[in-house]
């Protein structure tokens, strides 16, 4: 009998610990700005600002902070001020819009990389890693390409298509979000960017 009151405040006291560390692991979410997401009107604010073609002013949308695994196995996270501007770009392998996006991609790689961060990040949960090391084999991708395995950085930033890509300037701001462009308004863009 003794023993089993034991065995029960046991897990009586593992189970407290672990609901306080989940709740202290949300506050510090909280607190960092983790998991909140953009919404309709962050993201209507967004294309806004971006038409409007002004370039020193910010959209006043801060990027949703969030930590990535990178195919090298090492943790990159993304939020708050960096020391360069920050291109995302979320993709998946099945895509045929994402290889057209890739390919053009990967040229202002080569020309805006001493000056903008570039991240491909792959939001398919049924990616196969040979599917990935395919994309990225065929695209000549150079930059680095995180994977967001459960899809936290795709509910974050409201994902409704692929490819989707959004431009954050170096105070976290983000600038610019969209689609598949023309290879000439990428271009564009990307050197606006280039510029903050």
């Amino acid at each position: 009998m003794k023993k089993n009151i034991w065995l029960i405040a046991a897990i009586i006291l593992v189970i407290t610990f672990a609901t306080l560390q989940a709740v202290n692991t949300a506050a510090q979410r909280a607190d960092k700005g983790e998991g909140k997401s953009l919404d309709a009107e962050a993201l209507e604010k967004i294309v806004n600002h971006a038409d409007s073609g002004q370039i020193t002013r910010s959209s006043g949308v801060k990027a949703p902070p969030f930590t990535l695994k990178s195919l090298d196995d090492s943790y990159v996270s993304i939020g708050g001020k960096n020391a360069k501007p920050i291109v995302l770009n979320f993709w998946a392998s099945w895509c045929d819009a994402c290889s057209v996006e890739a390919l053009e991609l990967r040229k202002l790689y080569e020309q805006y990389k001493d000056r903008i961060d570039f991240y491909g990040i792959n939001v398919t949960t049924e990616e196969k890693p040979e599917n990935i090391n395919a994309f990225i084999t065929k695209n000549n991708l150079q930059y680095p390409v995180l994977l967001d395995e459960h899809k936290h950085a795709a509910d974050l930033y409201e994902l409704h298509a692929l490819p989707t890509m959004f431009l954050i300037d170096k105070d976290g701001y983000i600038i610019d979000t969209f689609h598949i462009v023309d290879p000439l308004e990428l271009e564009e863009k990307i050197g606006r960017l280039a510029k903050r």
